[in-house]
């Protein structure tokens, strides 16, 4: 049971990550409209938290490789998906002063980088639990990877098709966060340290 949750964490961070994403489009396009710098501005902040996330994840789980932390660090995404629809305004007045290039480079920095950061650093810190000899570690690498991506595959599907044409940008926010702090409490039930 431990291990299917374990995997099926995996997957629903990898599919919130892009949820979060393609969402964050509805949050700027009002301002900024959906331009090529809109997307640049998204994707250049994605893969900016992506790199920084997988880092420190990769730095503090040869410090602390335990499963507590992985699910802490899912509470603290799921804490800062759930603010992000109480700081988009502000932030967006902010950098609406900056022009159409800026502005949402800047505002999808501030906005999405810390939730964004966090569930990144889950992928690297789930190989170094699920890792049990160096002889295993790139099929358990590319495996764990391959489902974070199968998460994002199926999280950017839902949120084009599905959870875009029906709900609200702040609630797609705030129900991500919540899942994402549910998986959290699940952990708690089901591993009692």
């Amino acid at each position: 049971m431990r291990n299917i949750f374990f995997y099926l964490t995996i997957f629903s961070v990898g599919a919130i990550i892009l949820i979060l994403e393609i969402t964050g489009a509805r949050i700027l396009a009002p301002l900024y409209g959906s331009t090529v710098y809109t997307w640049s501005s998204l994707i250049t902040a994605t893969m900016l938290s992506l790199a920084l996330g997988y880092s420190f994840g990769g730095w503090f789980s040869d410090r602390k490789p335990s499963i507590k932390y992985l699910y802490l660090f899912i509470l603290g995404g799921g804490i800062m998906a759930s603010f992000i629809p109480y700081m988009d305004t502000a932030v967006l007045s902010w950098t609406q002063g900056m022009g159409l290039r800026w502005g949402p480079l800047v505002a999808s920095l501030v906005i999405f980088s810390p939730a964004l950061f966090f569930l990144a650093t889950i992928s690297p810190y789930a190989v170094k639990i699920k890792t049990d000899a160096l002889e295993h570690l790139g099929v358990s690498a590319g495996n764990l990877y391959a489902l974070s991506t199968a998460g994002s595959l199926v999280g950017g599907l839902l949120a084009g098709f599905y959870i875009g044409p029906n709900f609200n940008t702040s609630a797609v926010f705030f129900y991500a966060g919540a899942f994402l702090i549910s998986i959290f409490g699940l952990r708690l039930i089901l591993w009692k340290d």
